[in-house]
């Protein structure tokens, strides 16, 4: 699978919740994942964030992906039905290895989505 195909694969399962478990999967049990509020070094610290954050997405729509190498960029636009929160613009950088992701870095402004977090925890 070619890694963008991957990565696709990836934020879809967030669009859908009978396909979460295929972002799962196309996951390394030792990735890394960093967002502006967290930092989790493998696959079981980030489930928890996945599901929590899979319950309150409504959508992942990609608006650009760009592949070189082992790493994907991808622009995407992540929506849900929170007050304040509701339209989010982010970028992620993900790298790659064996058709699985090693690693992702999420870029967006966390400001309201810090109120958000305190909430779910």
């Amino acid at each position: 699978m070619k890694n963008e195909e991957t990565v696709r694969k990836f934020l879809n399962g967030f669009n859908d919740k009978a396909r979460f478990q295929e972002s799962l999967d196309v996951l390394a049990e030792d990735y890394k994942f960093k967002n502006p509020m967290v930092e989790l070094n493998s696959k079981a610290e980030f489930i928890p964030l996945a599901k929590s954050i899979g319950e309150v997405l409504t959508e992942v729509e990609i608006v650009n992906l760009a592949a070189i190498d082992d790493w994907v960029a991808v622009s995407y636009i992540f929506k849900t039905q929170i007050p304040g929160v509701e339209v989010n613009p982010a970028t992620e950088w993900f790298r790659l290895e064996n058709d699985l992701i090693q690693e992702s870095h999420l870029i967006y402004d966390a400001s309201e989505w810090r109120k958000v977090y305190a909430n779910m925890q």
